[in-house]
């Protein structure tokens, strides 16, 4: 007896109930294309990470155990997910399987992570780490080390084979200076060479481009191809790493697709994005929201370790790595004065997406609650970088000059021509859509007890 299923997947053919040719190449096509979807989405933090990692070395000419440095800030030259503009960054790349353990000799006033390939926090630096603020040694174990440790570091073993240090120094009191030298002490070698180390290579990057956002279409699983080769498998990954041995990505085995395979890998890389991209701009967890009522939330939804009590964090790390890169408990932690915190907006007043053709303001409330500086900074949604105009200008903050309204409060104007007699603006783009963050440096009571709250931004009336 033939039967015909009607499915959301088009129609399915059963002779006395066994699938018919055309039905199992149909199933296993869209059963590939299900798994590679959802590879994609899972494989977001590390090869968001490793394109980082690569542009380093082509953009910069930055390898591992060398520093790349924005001395100058970085600016909308540089494609780097959500790259701030207010602080000093230096970033640096270790390969444990290579070299072995590594020191990081980390200089006081660097605030800071170590953060193993998935973007876990290995070990905080600055006020919440154990050097608290004062520098130190710090040690990078590989995975399962079971040599001898020297005294004298604070230990940070690794899960995975690589890892990425990524710290900054705050300017205060406009000395750029000051937090510049700051980082060009830090000292990366294996310790192997810790009798002796080697001056480390220090790159100063802030007027080179840089390109390092995770690459689209089927290059997007030539990396995580290269990366599965290099990476331990965790048990937590393992089903996952089922879903793609049928597609060509297995370790210890060469990535060469058939015809077949490499279409669904292509389509998939489209469709992932897309679903990642969803999960980021439009995520569907409790409390997102930080002002009820507005448009305004939480950057980062996800624990640093990626783990809550029931299940692995899949959908919250996305949210976050998708348009973001590192994560360190200073981030999240609700201490007063201390660390940072971050709120995003990618939609006005009525709930419609922001877009780079119209014009918006943001109106600050007076006295920012915040022990260091405050700022705000637009990124086009697509590059998920800071908006790249001919101002060569993405972002505003209390570091800079900005024109106060009587009662203290700032008006801040977003839009593709200045407003009439407006000072303080940021230039988009028409027909492209762009998203802001707002950032907290040393946050203060008013913040966490939200006294003081953002409203959201509201469509120029002429626009």
């Amino acid at each position: 007896m033939l039967q015909t299923v009607q499915t959301r997947i088009g129609p399915l053919t059963f002779e006395n109930g066994y699938p018919s040719a055309e039905t199992l190449a149909r199933l296993y096509d869209e059963l590939d294309f299900q798994r590679a979807c959802q590879a994609y989405v899972w494989a977001t933090p590390i090869v968001a990470l490793d394109a980082l990692r690569l542009a380093n070395q082509r953009d910069w000419g930055v390898d591992y155990n060398e520093v790349g440095l924005a001395e100058d800030f970085a600016n909308p030259g540089m494609q780097a997910l959500t790259a701030n503009a207010s602080t000093i960054y230096a970033v640096a790349f270790v390969d444990l399987r290579r070299d072995g353990p590594v020191v990081i000799d980390s200089p006081a006033e660097g605030y800071g992570v170590i953060d193993d390939y998935w973007q876990r926090p290995i070990v905080e630096i600055g006020p919440f780490g154990p050097d608290r603020g004062q520098g130190g040694r710090f040690l990078v174990l590989p995975p399962g080390y079971a040599g001898d440790v020297p005294d004298g570091y604070h230990l940070a073993p690794s899960p995975t084979n690589r890892a990425i240090y990524l710290v900054r120094g705050l300017v205060r009191g406009g000395d750029v200076q000051r937090a510049v030298d700051t980082l060009r002490k830090i000292r990366i070698y294996p310790l192997r060479q810790a009798a002796a180390p080697p001056p480390t290579r220090i790159v100063e990057a802030s007027h080179r481009p840089l390109h390092s956002i995770a690459p689209a279409g089927f290059e997007y699983w030539e990396r995580l191809a290269a990366i599965v080769q290099h990476e331990p498998v965790e048990p937590r990954d393992r089903f996952f790493m089922a879903m793609l041995r049928p597609l060509g990505i297995e370790p210890g085995q060469r990535f060469a697709p058939d015809p077949r395979q490499r279409q669904i890998l292509t389509d998939a890389a489209v469709v992932g994005f897309d679903m990642a991209q969803a999960i980021s701009v439009a995520p569907r967890f409790a409390d997102v929201v930080a002002y009820p009522g507005t448009h305004w939330e939480h950057v980062i939804t996800v624990d640093p370790d990626q783990e809550a009590a029931t299940y692995s964090e899949l959908d919250e790390r996305t949210d976050y790595t998708f348009e973001a890169i590192t994560m360190a408990a200073g981030m999240v932690e609700p201490v007063v004065g201390a660390g940072s915190q971050y709120l995003s907006a990618a939609r006005d007043r009525d709930g419609a997406w922001l877009d780079g053709g119209k014009t918006y303001r943001l109106r600050v409330p007076p006295n920012v609650p915040v022990e260091d500086f405050w700022s705000v900074t637009v990124y086009d949604n697509l590059t998920r970088s800071m908006i790249q105009t001919d101002t060569n200008r993405a972002s505003l903050g209390s570091q800079d000059l900005l024109e106060a309204n009587p009662d203290g409060s700032i008006d801040l104007h977003f839009g593709p021509e200045p407003p009439v007699a407006a000072t303080n603006w940021i230039k988009t783009v028409p027909g492209r859509g762009w998203f802001v963050y707002f950032r907290w440096y040393g946050p203060t009571e008013a913040f966490f007890d939200k006294r003081w709250r953002l409203p959201d931004l509201e469509l120029d009336a002429t626009s």
